[in-house]
């Protein structure tokens, strides 16, 4: 090793000595080494960031393009169940295209106004309102 003289203001040198124990240095010089090859080390990144960017770029994509193709299926597949439901139930209850276009109707201003936030309990609420 060779000995190098540094000049340190009294409030950097201060700083130092108040973060040794934080670095993990056994004196201002093993902390002032530590330093400069973190700094060193960060330089080299820098220096590899244009090659970093793309590969980053390309990594998100393809995360982006997994988890859109997930949902996707995801809503498929709802989408399935939600047709099966609507067979159901129009096979089982006797209602009418002009009950249905009705409801249709007051859907989509409840969904609109709601921000699609709908629960099925505001379902039971609206339809026994309806009752009384």
């Amino acid at each position: 090793m060779e000995k190098t003289a540094i000049r340190f203001d009294a409030e950097l040198k201060a700083e130092i000595q108040n973060m040794m124990s934080e670095a993990n240095a056994t004196s201002m010089a093993d902390f002032v080494r530590q330093a400069t090859e973190f700094y060193i080390a960060y330089l080299r990144q820098k220096k590899s960031i244009d090659f970093l960017a793309p590969l980053l770029a390309q990594t998100i994509k393809n995360e982006i393009e997994s988890v859109e193709k997930n949902i996707s299926s995801m809503i498929y597949k709802l989408a399935v169940e939600q047709a099966i439901s609507s067979n159901v139930i129009a096979y089982l209850n006797e209602i009418g295209l002009d009950t249905i276009s009705a409801l249709r109707e007051m859907c989509l201003r409840d969904v609109a106004e709601n921000n699609g936030i709908i629960t099925f309990e505001g379902a039971i609420e609206f339809q026994h309102s309806e009752d009384e």
